[in-house]
C-alpha cells in the first residue's frame, strides 16, 4: 500500500507521457474538428477521411490516459491530509509510551543540539523509532566492524513538534548537577562509541 503512493505521489503533469498525451489529443481533436475547407487548404482532407477511425482512437486513448493521471492525482491529495493525521495519532500513541532507551535516544538531539544524529540502525530502540517514522534517514549510511550499520538521523518535523521536554523527561529550568549526571549516564552507549574515534570499518 505505501508503494502505491509512493508512486501516486510521483506522478508528473510535465512528464514526457503527459506530454504526449495531451499533445495527441490535441492533435487528433483539430484534425477531427476541422471544418473542411481548413482540411482542404491543409492538404489533410483525404487523409483525415481514411483515418478517421484511428484518429478516433487515439483520442480515446489519450483522453483516458490524462483522465486516469489526474483521477489518482485527485485521490492522492483526498487522502493526503487523512495520512497525515494516522502518522501524527501514530506519533502521539509512540511519543506516550516511549521506554527508557527511545527516550534517551530521541534526547540526544536536543542535548547535542543538533538536527542530525549518527546512530547504528540494528539497535532497537532506533530500529523502532525508524519503523514508526520518528526517526528519519539524514544521509549516506556506512558500515562497521563493530557497530554495523551507521548512518545520519534526524527527527521527523512532525514528530519534532510533539517532543516536549516534559515527553522526554528533561528539566524545564536549569539542571543540578544530580539531573546532569543523571541524563549523562543514561545516554545510549553508542554515542560515545562513535564519537570516540573508536569505529572500526567492515
Amino acid at each position: 500500500m505505501n508503494h502505491f503512493w509512493a508512486n501516486v505521489s510521483r506522478i508528473d503533469w510535465t512528464g514526457l507521457g503527459t506530454k504526449v498525451a495531451l499533445w495527441l489529443l490535441i492533435a487528433t481533436l483539430a484534425m477531427l474538428v476541422l471544418p473542411i475547407p481548413t482540411l482542404q487548404s491543409l492538404y489533410l482532407q483525404q487523409w483525415v477521411a481514411n483515418n478517421g477511425f484511428s484518429l478516433g482512437l487515439m483520442v480515446v486513448f489519450s483522453a483516458s490516459y490524462l483522465l486516469g493521471q489526474w483521477l489518482l492525482w485527485l485521490l492522492h491529495k483526498a487522502t493526503y491530509k487523512r495520512r497525515q493525521l494516522e502518522q501524527q495519532q501514530q506519533f502521539e500513541r509512540k511519543i506516550a509510551l516511549l521506554d527508557g532507551q527511545e527516550r534517551a535516544i530521541l534526547r540526544e538531539y536536543f542535548l547535542q543540539a543538533s538536527s542530525v544524529v549518527r546512530m547504528p540502525y540494528g539497535h532497537p530502540a532506533v530500529s523502532e523509532l525508524l519503523k514508526v517514522g520518528i526517526l528519519e534517514e539524514a544521509g549516506s549510511v556506512q558500515h562497521y566492524a563493530i557497530e554495523g550499520t551507521v548512518g545520519l538521523l534526524r527527527l521527523n518535523p512532525n514528530a519534532k513538534q510533539l517532543l516536549s521536554r516534559q515527553a522526554l523527561r528533561l528539566p524545564e529550568a536549569n539542571m543540578t548537577d544530580e539531573q546532569r549526571q543523571h541524563l549523562l549516564s543514561s545516554r545510549p552507549d553508542f554515542i560515545s562509541t562513535l564519537n570516540g574515534g573508536r569505529r572500526h570499518a567492515a
